[in-house]
């Protein structure tokens, strides 16, 4: 008989909460199990919190990369801008040799000019 009362007493304290404060109660327990129980309930709360920063922490992390991706394309693209400019100031340096090229022609056939003139006053 007293062994069929220990497992029933051992099965109420695994099943019921209210009995098995009853009992701490009176072992002088009650308070300390109570306190355990609103901290395991703090915990849980601060927990489900951490697993919230860490989702947000993600998705800052996924930005902060995406952010990385823009600044990278646009290095690029200034680059690729720089590359043109460059190409740009090279052409503007061909024309400006090509027109002192031209001028230079100009003056020489002034020069040729001229003295076909004079030749034609002489020839007169």
């Amino acid at each position: 008989m007293a062994e069929k009362l220990k497992r029933e007493f051992i099965e109420l304290l695994e099943k019921d909460v209210e009995f098995r404060y009853t009992v701490a109660g009176y072992l002088g327990l009650s308070e300390i199990l109570k306190r355990l129980d609103r901290h395991e309930s703090h915990i849980l709360e601060i927990l489900k919190r951490l697993d919230r920063l860490e989702e947000n922490q993600n998705r800052l992390w996924e930005n902060q990369n995406k952010l990385w991706e823009e600044v990278r394309n646009l290095r690029e693209g200034q680059n690729r801008l720089w590359e043109n400019v460059n190409r740009l100031w090279e052409e503007v340096r061909a024309l400006r040799e090509g027109q002192e090229r031209l001028w230079e022609s100009v003056r020489r056939l002034e020069e040729n000019q001229s003295r076909l003139w004079e030749e034609h006053r002489r020839l007169r």
